[in-house]
This record gives structure tokens, C-alpha cells and sequence, in this order.
């Protein structure tokens, strides 16, 4: 048995910490009160909770007998309902010996529970009724959401409550989801944030538990648990029997019921939850000791990427939340505007972006300060550089003291943003606020705010913690693809390649003498603070419009606004959309345009930096149409930064700096995008093989050898020669505002008016009907995972009623989708269905999976759900359907929770091209008349295979290198079924031993003889074992593999004996003349994705669903 780390018997006191407040107490101004109903006792929080006054929902604390302590929030608006729990223990808490169990129990926990035994109970509940669910493990926390329709909250907190009583942890769920947790960790070994994490974590003290493996894999639970002779599940069981105890749970629930109603719910139902007492261990000492500061770590990146952290050992500041000590460091020394580290940098062209502030790694009894600086290649040759230039601004802070001015502009724009705070999203109000909760030295008063406000000015505190940014303290890590270096160590869970040494005397000389850099210097006073918080509108109560008003559409301009008659907030929310051909003409332009953006950004950073830190956010993005600039915050200095941003756009030229930096970083995020994971892969071929216009990575690349500093400017240049302004102006603003803000774009454009004929609006690619199958190889060889994202078309975007069929049908499908081949088949932890609408074109049903089988394989599985679906619709009781219809109803009547979200459901009608702005009231009324028979009868018409008299399908595969991808000639020749038995011996094991040849052999055996599974099954076991070579444990393996109950192998060889209709759509199309094969079952099989895309119609552009006539 490993050696346990030592924890903390008490909890540090002021004698050892004079800055340490004292712990919060959840006794102070709580008062006993009793439910209305079940007279259950409990107590209640009757002080102030500084709740913002722009916050129209309903709150309440309390404190079960049980310790637990809750928060009930109501909402009359809120159509949706949820909760979040939130328990203070995490993968700190896992045993040495078993790492990762933390994470396998939060997988766990939803696998039934005594009262509800069936393992998708919840899910099939929450599904039912418009929901869903999630859970993430952290360091210290495990928290568990989910978010369901209004009038199921009540069935759904009896569910959720039930997994911290008495949930099952059954057996047969427990080696399932230990797959689950290991294709988990699989789909991040080649993301290089998780492996970067992990090396941090490895090369931690190990007397911490910081130093261990959080996420978990086959091998160190299944294995490891075999290894030492325990039983996973029981040592599960221990785990949650010793720590989930309700006194270190914090929950939240939302809900449109009243206060007096979610109490009677909390404290009724989570009650029952055992109090164990403080659970919660508290680990001795930091992660990061003597031992480990110092150190210089580099590490070789997949991703083109050049990145350099500097972590800093500090103690736990979670306690100084009045003051936040890190978040005034992070702002200085994450600054970009003139003065600042980056500022430098950029002149230099050494980096493009800097993160300063306190670590997401950090957990209660210690934390971290990192300062992340995402570096060019020269910035790479001179990083030792740039270490200097950061310590000389540390420096810089320890000679000049804490900046009142400074910490007093933070604390201002805290205020006003506190103030006049916007509502978002319910689930992700519970799962934040569960998580402040478990702050300790958090009073019940500071719950509400504390994400927001900044209060107390503590000098002696901030010279205290920025004491700890120390050349002594800092451990610094170099990644980088293309590092010159002698890697000699590799990471166990990740084979990340990495060397670790002392940082160099020279360096380590430089950093703690004297350094000076002229042109540092702290910030100067944020001239874009707001000063009037005027709201505009006045009229409250009043009808709310859902339609903006079309001011002005003429001569190169569509002018829409819509002045705010909902929050009363002074925020505003403008939208440009320049639209201008030569943006996208070839993939050469679309570089251009990218590039642009790039250096754009660039050259604004300085002027804008203050505007994002005052409360006002943009964006500038170069789009297919052209280039969308997107502005949103306080609307007192909005449109003064959008004349900035337009000014700037219209006369950028390029300095060759700029120009040599940011042509390497578009080159650099072309060349990532190889090592996307398989599923962003199939998403961008199913979307080039349905969108009018799309270029790809290869794309552009292909062309970037032609790019040149002279002919980026002369795109520039000339892309505004002739524009078309589309704008939506929405919030605190009159309409001769919005006037003048379009006037202004204009004039500063000073563009020509684009013809109506020459715009690039959306349109869809049309297919014929048949099925079309994809082939593509993964771009990089370390993936084991492989995809299948399959789309059935099922009518036209412009079907009203057949839009509201599918948006049904999507919702009715989610979980039982889920459920099979996630959770039931565990064929691969990214796996989900949903819909999609491509604007004048076709709507379609997607099911996508991601795995390690054969995508074959995996194709066939959806095709086997799929064909088994229309059963459960025909036997849905009408009491299920109409739960299903109210689902959906409720998700159309969800109220519009802010401006942003008010202005992009705006823009999305405008963009579209429909301006269908009554979309919702349309769809309600249209879904009140649907009906079961028309479900059946639609899915029919374009989803069953068997019966649609059009069927049309097409599955984007990408296959990993890992495994072996049939040949043209065994596409052709093959039926999918002999493939798939073919794919799966592989996937079980016996890769090289058997060809297709001979697989399809014996399946026509199977046939003749008239085998059922089980001899099927050994007449290939027989074959495989006499053509095996080699170790005979390995053999013995993959034939225990093949004989489980649900092995691929025996799945594949059940539907290799069923037939499938041939889909005779598309015959003579020329398709085979082009390299397309035609495989038995009729599917058109292709690997050139150009060649097959350049065959197909592109539809016309969207119709407006109403006359577009200006005011004026």
C-alpha cells in the first residue's frame, strides 16, 4: 500500500498569518424556521445578501440540520429550472494507489441509485422533460448540474438527491465506465493543455497529492485495482462513504416556484444525506517547494505553439476575497496597453498575448501565480529575454508600492459593473455560485458579490503577496514544437517528451539584480471608464418588441435598431457586418483577410485595452461575406470605440514587424488545425460538403506561399473599394444615434455601394438523393480515436413545418442516443445527436460518434439504432409525446436573459438572410398542431432507410492511422458488414493476422451452414487462432476479448448476416468516372472531397419571410 500524504489536524490560525481573516460563520444572523408543509426544521439566513440592484431574481440561504448549506434562487421568468451541487472534495482526495478515482465516481454516481435502480432513469427523465446533465471533478471539488423544464424540478431534485444518499455503483456500470473515463483521457493525449497540466502535476513535490494523475485511465483503476487484489467497486464505495458527507456540500437550486416551495424541496429531499463531519482533508505543505523552484522545464508541444510560464509558489489567497490580491497583480503585470510587458514585446515581435494572475491549478492551503506569455520565434530565441523583461516589471511594482489610484479604478468599474449587472444563464449561475460557496472565509453577505466586487485597498497585504513574485520562487516552463533541445525524459500518461535543469546561474544572476527597461511603466488613468449611467427608455412595463425597426436600406447600407425595452440597463450592442467580395474570393484572399484581422488586432491593442478593462468588449473577424466588427458593454463611450476600431480598420498599414509575426502566426494556426481532434475534423468535411462556400486549411495553405508584406497591403488596400454595411444598433441608444453611428461607418469606409447582384450570401450545396460516405485519413499520426458524423437529410430549411418536426425529433432522440452508444455500448466518450439547417439548403438529423473502432463499425451501429427507432416512436405513450412537444415549447418561450443575447437572436435573422424575427411565436403555434402520426409519418418521408421513398445520407468518416483502412478494392467488393467483423478483430486485438479475403470467407460459410452468432463466432476464433503467430498470451487475450457478451467482434458478426436495402438513388450520375465506388449495399464511397463537392448544385440564396421597407 503507497504511503498516505499528511494532512492538516487543525485549520491555519492568525499566529501563523497575520493578513488570515477569520473562518465565516454560518450561525451568525441564522434563524430556525420550519417548512410550510412538512414543518421540517431549518435554519435561514435573515442578514443582508448584497444582492446587485439591477438583479431581479428572488434568493435565499439556509442550512440544513445536516450541515448542508443551500441556496434557493426564484425566478418567474426562468422557463427552465436547475441545480448544482457542489462537493468539497476532488482528485486531491484520490488514493495514491488508485488515481483518478475521484473523476470515476463523479462517471459513476449517475448509474442509479435504490429508489430509482434503472441506470438512465435521470438522464431519460431529464431528456423527457427538455434537460440535461453534467459534472466536472477539479482539484478540491466534484460539482454535479443539470438543467430541466420548470415543471419537472420537483421529480427532478428527487432524482438528483438520491445519488448522495443511496445510488447503486452497480458492477456492471463500474467496468463500463471505467471505458469511459479511459476514452476520456485518450481524447486529450494530444491536447497539449492537458498534457502540459499533467507534466506540472508530475514534476510537483511528491509528498503532495498535486503531483498525482487526476483524470484517470483504464490502467490505474481497472489495472491498478487488479494489481493490488481490490475490488474497484468496493473501494468506490469506501470513497464515497468517507467523504460525500452534506457538510462540505454546497447546493443551489433555480426554479420559477416559489421561495417557500424549492426551501420545501431542499430541505425534504436532501436531508436525508449523511453528516460524517468535515470530510474535506487539508494536505500539508505547497506542491511547489524548494526542491522544485528554480527549475527550467522544457517540453515539446504537438501543436505549433511557443509558450512561456512562469509559476510562482504563493499561499492560499482564497481567504483576502475582499481585497484580491492577485487579481490587482494580474492586472499590472497582464496589462497591454503603452508601458506595460507586452506592450515591449510586440515592439520587438517577441510575443503576441499575456495571461497574468492566479492560477486555476490552485486549491485551499496553497496557490499559484502564472504568468503566461504566448511567444513569436524570435521571442522563442529570446526568451531568456523576455524572462529578464518580466522581472524587471515585478521590480518595477516592489519599488513603487501598491497604487491606490490604480486598485481604485478596479474597484470602481467593479462597482458599476456589479450595479448594473446582466442576468445570464440559471445552470451556470448554481454551478458558480455552489462553487464560491465552499469558501470557507467567505461570509453568507459577500456570496452574491464576491465574483464581481473588489472592496478593501490593503497595502500591507499586496506588498506581502507580490513578495512571493521572487527569482527564488518561479519555476519556468518552455514549450514549444520545434525547441532546440536534447529532450532525455517522457511523461508516463501523456509520452510527452520533456528535460528539466536548473534555471542558468547567467540568468538567474540577471533576475535578481537590478533591471531597468525605459520604456516600462505603470498604466495611465482609464479615460474609459463610464460616467453617465443613463437609462434612455423610461417606459417600463410596456409591450416588449421583438422585431427591430429597418431605419434605413439604401445605397450600400441596411441600418436595423431596436432601443432596450427590456433590461432598462445602460448597455448598448452594436453589430457591423461589412460585406466585401474580394475578402473571400480564393483561399489566397481568405489568408489575406485572416492576416489582416491578425495585424488589425494588433495595432488596437494599445488604444483598446482600456476600453475591454472599463466594461467594453469587441471583436473584429473576418468572415466568408467579409468582416463583422461586434461591439457590446456600457453604452456611454460604445460608439466612441467603434469610430476607433473603423477608423483604424479603413487606414491600417502594415510595419513589417507586424507583418513578419503575424504571417507565422496564421501559418501557425493553419498548420494546428492538422492536429485537430477527429470530430473537428468530420465537422469541417460535413461542412464543406454542404456549404456554398467554404475553404479548408489545406486550402490555404496551399497558397501561403504567395503571400507577401506588398500584397497583403494591397488587399487592404483595395477590399473596401466596394462595400455593402449591413448594422443592427441595439440597448441604450435613440434612434438618431443609431443614425449617426451608421452615417459615421460609412463615411469612414468610404466605400462604393456593392451591387445587390455581387453579394456572397448563404447558400447550401444540394445532394441527390442516395447515401455518401467520406473516407479521410487522420492528418497526424498520434490519434487513436477515429469519427463518423452522419447526416440524414430530411427536407428544406424553408419547411416551416417540417423545421418544427425535426427540432422534435432531435430533442425525442438525445438520450436514447446517448444512452446506447455512449453509456450501453461505451463505444466512445464524444458521442451525440442534434440538428442542423444550412440557410437555403436542406435540414438535416446528425449523429455523430467518436472511437477507436472501425468507422465502419461505428457507422453501422447508428444505422442499427436508427432502424430500430421508429419502434420507440410508434410505441411512445401520447403522455410521453405531449412531455416531449411541452419540452420544446418551453425551450421557444425561454425569456431572453440579456442584451447580447437579445442582439445576437436579432443578428442570426438578420445575417440569415430570412429576417424571420416572429420565428418563435411561429414555431409554437405550429408545434400545438403536430402530432404523433406526423412524427412517424416525417421520419418516414426522410429518415428510415427502408421506407423514404428519397433517402439521402451522407457519413463524414476520419480514421486514425492506428488502424487499417479498407482498400478501394475491398470498399467496392465487400459488403459493410464483412468490413466491420474485419475492423473489430482488429479493434479486439489481432491487427495483421486475418485479411478481408478471408473474413468474407467464412461469413459466406456462416451463411451456408446456416451458423447462428455463437458458432459463427468460434468458426472465426478457430480460423484466427491457427493463422496466429507469435505470443500465445496475446492470442489468448483477443479470444477472450472476441468472447464477451458485447464484443465488437460478435456485434459486427450479428449485423454482417442482416440485409440492408440497396439504395438504388443517384444511378447514373457519372460519379464512378470520377474515383467515387459504388459498395454492395448501393452507397457512394469517395476519399477527394473537392472532386465529389465540385458535382453538386448550389441552391439559391435565403427569401425574406417579410417585406424589408425602411422608416426612412
Amino acid at each position: 500500500m503507497s504511503p498516505v500524504f499528511e494532512t492538516l489536524v487543525t485549520l491555519p490560525t492568525r499566529s501563523g498569518n497575520q493578513f488570515l481573516p477569520p473562518v465565516a460563520s454560518f450561525e451568525t444572523n441564522f434563524e430556525s424556521r420550519v417548512t410550510v408543509d412538512s414543518q421540517a426544521e431549518y435554519t435561514e439566513f435573515v442578514g443582508d445578501l448584497d444582492k446587485s440592484p439591477s438583479d431581479t431574481r428572488a434568493h435565499r440561504l439556509i442550512r440544513l440540520t445536516n450541515g448542508l448549506v443551500a441556496m434557493v434562487v426564484h425566478d418567474e421568468e426562468e422557463s427552465k429550472a436547475c441545480a448544482a451541487l457542489d462537493v468539497n472534495v476532488g482528485s486531491l482526495a484520490d488514493p495514491q494507489e488508485l488515481q483518478g478515482l475521484a473523476h470515476f465516481c463523479e462517471h459513476l454516481l449517475f448509474m442509479g441509485t435504490k429508489k430509482y435502480p434503472k441506470e438512465n432513469d435521470y438522464n431519460a427523465y431529464l431528456s423527457a422533460h427538455g434537460g440535461y446533465s453534467n459534472a466536472y471533478t477539479d482539484l478540491e471539488d466534484t460539482c454535479y448540474y443539470f438543467e430541466v423544464r420548470y415543471d419537472a424540478l420537483g421529480g427532478a431534485l428527487d432524482r438528483f438527491s438520491q445519488f448522495f444518499i443511496e445510488p447503486l455503483f452497480t458492477a456492471d456500470c463500474t467496468d463500463r465506465e471505467v471505458k469511459a473515463v479511459d476514452s476520456e483521457h485518450k481524447k486529450n493525449i494530444q491536447n497539449d493543455m492537458w498534457r502540459q497540466y499533467q507534466l506540472e502535476k508530475e514534476l510537483s513535490s511528491p509528498d503532495h497529492p498535486f503531483s498525482m494523475f487526476a483524470t484517470g485511465n483504464y490502467d490505474t483503476l481497472s489495472g491498478a485495482a487488479r494489481r493490488l487484489g481490490v475490488d474497484l467497486r468496493e473501494r468506490l464505495l469506501d470513497f464515497h462513504a468517507k467523504y460525500y458527507s452534506a457538510d462540505i456540500m454546497r447546493l443551489v437550486v433555480v426554479g420559477r416556484d416559489s421561495l417557500d416551495q424549492l426551501t420545501e424541496w431542499v430541505v425534504s429531499k436532501f436531508s436525508g444525506i449523511q453528516s460524517k463531519g468535515l470530510t474535506k482533508p487539508l494536505f500539508k505543505g505547497h506542491p511547489l517547494t524548494a526542491r522544485e523552484m528554480g527549475q527550467m522545464i522544457y517540453l515539446k508541444s504537438i501543436r505549433e505553439q511557443r509558450t512561456l510560464d512562469l509559476t510562482f509558489a504563493l499561499p492560499d489567497l482564497k481567504p483576502y476575497h475582499r481585497s484580491k490580491p492577485a487579481q490587482y497583480l494580474g492586472s499590472l503585470l497582464g496589462h497591454e496597453g503603452r508601458g506595460s510587458i507586452l506592450s515591449c514585446l510586440r515592439k520587438r515581435g517577441w510575443a503576441t498575448t499575456i495571461v497574468a494572475g492566479r492560477a486555476p491549478t490552485s486549491a485551499e492551503g496553497f496557490d499559484m501565480f502564472k504568468i503566461t506569455v504566448s511567444l513569436t520565434e524570435p521571442g522563442l530565441e529570446h526568451y531568456t529575454e523576455v524572462v529578464r523583461m518580466v522581472f524587471a516589471y515585478i521590480q518595477l511594482l516592489q519599488s513603487e508600492r501598491p497604487q491606490r489610484w490604480f486598485h481604485d479604478e478596479l474597484r470602481r468599474i467593479s462597482e458599476i459593473e456589479y450595479r448594473f449587472m446582466e442576468k445570464y444563464e440559471a445552470v451556470a449561475l448554481a454551478s458558480n455560485l455552489a462553487s464560491v460557496m465552499q469558501n470557507r472565509y467567505l461570509s453568507a453577505e459577500c456570496i452574491l458579490s464576491d465574483a464581481v466586487r473588489l472592496k478593501d485597498f490593503d497595502e500591507d497585504l499586496l506588498v506581502w503577496t507580490q513578495g512571493f513574485l521572487r527569482p527564488d520562487n518561479v519555476r519556468i516552463v518552455l514549450a514549444a514544437r520545434d525547441l532546440d533541445v536534447e529532450f532525455d525524459r517522457t511523461e508516463k500518461h501523456y509520452e510527452l517528451d520533456f528535460r528539466t535543469e536548473p534555471i542558468s546561474e547567467q540568468l538567474m544572476q540577471d533576475i535578481r539584480g537590478d533591471l531597468e527597461y525605459d520604456e516600462l511603466h505603470l498604466p495611465e488613468p482609464n479615460q474609459f471608464i463610464p460616467d453617465n449611467m443613463e437609462v434612455k427608455n423610461q417606459r417600463r412595463g410596456g409591450a416588449v418588441c421583438d422585431a427591430p425597426t429597418l431605419l434605413k436600406m439604401a445605397e450600400g447600407l441596411e441600418l436595423w435598431f431596436k432601443q432596450d425595452d427590456r433590461f432598462f440597463l445602460p448597455r448598448g450592442n452594436v453589430r457591423v457586418n461589412i460585406e466585401t467580395p474580394r475578402a473571400y474570393e480564393s483561399p489566397l484572399s481568405s489568408v489575406f483577410n485572416q492576416l489582416f484581422m491578425m495585424v488589425l488586432k494588433d495595432t488596437l491593442t494599445e488604444i483598446t485595452y482600456d476600453a475591454e478593462i472599463a466594461g467594453l468588449w469587441f471583436e473584429i473577424r473576418d468572415t466568408i461575406e467579409g468582416i463583422v466588427v461586434h461591439i457590446d458593454g456600457f453604452n456611454d463611450k460604445l460608439l466612441q470605440l467603434l469610430e476607433i476600431l473603423v477608423k483604424t480598420l479603413r487606414t491600417c498599414k502594415v510595419e513589417r514587424t507586424q507583418f513578419e509575426v503575424y504571417s507565422r502566426e496564421v501559418k501557425k494556426k493553419l498548420d494546428n488545425a492538422r492536429h485537430s481532434e477527429p470530430y473537428g475534423h468530420v465537422q469541417t468535411n460535413t461542412s464543406f460538403l454542404n456549404q456554398g462556400f467554404m475553404w479548408r486549411f489545406m486550402d490555404k495553405l496551399a497558397a501561403f506561399d504567395l503571400v507577401t508584406m506588398d500584397r497583403l497591403q494591397l488587399f487592404i488596400d483595395s477590399l473596401f473599394e466596394q462595400t455593402r454595411v449591413q448594422m443592427l444598433v441595439t440597448g441604450n441608444f435613440d434612434e438618431s444615434e443609431a443614425l449617426a453611428a451608421a452615417d459615421m461607418v460609412k463615411t469612414l469606409l468610404g466605400s462604393q455601394a456593392l451591387p445587390e447582384y455581387a453579394r456572397r450570401v448563404p447558400r447550401a450545396l444540394l445532394h441527390e438523393p442516395g447515401v455518401y460516405v467520406h473516407h479521410a485519413l487522420m492528418p497526424e499520426k498520434g490519434n487513436v480515436n477515429s469519427c463518423v458524423d452522419y447526416s440524414v437529410y430530411a427536407g428544406m430549411t424553408s419547411d416551416r413545418r417540417g423545421r418544427v418536426v425535426l427540432d422534435l425529433l432531435s430533442l425525442i432522440m438525445q438520450e436514447p442516443f446517448f444512452d446506447q452508444l455512449r453509456t450501453k455500448e461505451q463505444l466512445g466518450y464524444i458521442t451525440y445527436s442534434t440538428e442542423r439547417k444550412y440557410n437555403g439548403g436542406h435540414m438535416t438529423l446528425r449523429l455523430l460518434v467518436q472511437s477507436e473502432a472501425s468507422p465502419i463499425y461505428v457507422r453501422m451501429r447508428i444505422d442499427q439504432f436508427l432502424s430500430g427507432f421508429r419502434e420507440r416512436l410508434e410505441e411512445m405513450t401520447l403522455e410521453k409525446f405531449d412531455g416531449y412537444v411541452s419540452s420544446l415549447r418551453v425551450a421557444r418561450e425561454e425569456k431572453i436573459k440579456n442584451l447580447f443575447e437579445e442582439s445576437g437572436r436579432l443578428w442570426r435573422h438578420v445575417s440569415s438572410g430570412y429576417y424571420e424575427f416572429d420565428r418563435i411565436a411561429t414555431d409554437i403555434e405550429i408545434l400545438s398542431t403536430v402530432t404523433q402520426h406526423e412524427l412517424l409519418e416525417f421520419w418516414d418521408s426522410y429518415v428510415d432507410r427502408q421506407r423514404a421513398p428519397a433517402y439521402t445520407a451522407l457519413a463524414a468518416t476520419i480514421w486514425s492511422t492506428k488502424i487499417t483502412q479498407p482498400t478501394d478494392e475491398e470498399l467496392e467488393k465487400f459488403a459493410d458488414g464483412v468490413l466491420a467483423v474485419h475492423g473489430s478483430l482488429e479493434h479486439d486485438g489481432t491487427r495483421g493476422v486475418l485479411t478481408v479475403e478471408q473474413v468474407g470467407d467464412i461469413l459466406r460459410q456462416m451463411d451456408d451452414a446456416e451458423d447462428d452468432e455463437e458458432r459463427g463466432l468460434e468458426r472465426i476464433i478457430a480460423v484466427y487462432e491457427e493463422a496466429a503467430k507469435g505470443d500465445g498470451e496475446d492470442v489468448a487475450k483477443a479470444v477472450a476479448k472476441m468472447r464477451k457478451p458485447a464484443s465488437h467482434v460478435r456485434t459486427a458478426i450479428v449485423m454482417a448476416r442482416e440485409k440492408t436495402k440497396v439504395c438504388n438513388g443517384n444511378k447514373d450520375c457519372g460519379l464512378a468516372n470520377m474515383g467515387v465506388v459504388r459498395s454492395p449495399s448501393g452507397d457512394w464511397l469517395f476519399r477527394e472531397a473537392s472532386a465529389f463537392r465540385a458535382t453538386l448544385r448550389q441552391s439559391g440564396a435565403p427569401v425574406p419571410t417579410r417585406p424589408l421597407v425602411p422608416k426612412y
